[in-house]
């Protein structure tokens, strides 16, 4: 694992992590990290996030600042996200067509 938060083994794993502000808790969006975005779809998509053996479909959206809408409030609650608390995005899929990642809570 390098400073930047990429891990490369047998396999290309992309990654970030998020810490939560009390913006986040309140807003129902989520802007992306910038390094994350380049391998992203260029336009809007629809995108699942997987955590605790449950999913959420969220949009993908945004030209230049890339964030989640469309179901992002309800991830929120649904997790019983508070200040200070760091979300780990793992991207596992990202076509035209769908966006995926795999989200870890911790703290």
């Amino acid at each position: 694992m390098n400073a930047d938060g990429w891990i490369e083994e047998e396999e290309f794993y992309l990654w970030f992590r998020m810490k939560f502000s009390r913006s986040y808790i309140k807003r129902d969006y989520m802007y992306l990290s910038k390094k994350i975005c380049q391998y992203l779809p260029p336009s809007t998509a629809k995108t699942l996030l997987r955590c605790n053996g449950n999913e959420w479909n969220v949009t993908l959206t945004g030209v230049v600042r890339r964030r989640l809408v469309n179901g992002w409030k309800q991830f929120v609650v649904d997790n019983k996200l508070n200040k200070g608390g760091v979300l780990l995005f793992e991207l596992v899929e990202a076509t035209s067509s769908a966006v995926i990642f795999v989200v870890e809570v911790q703290g």
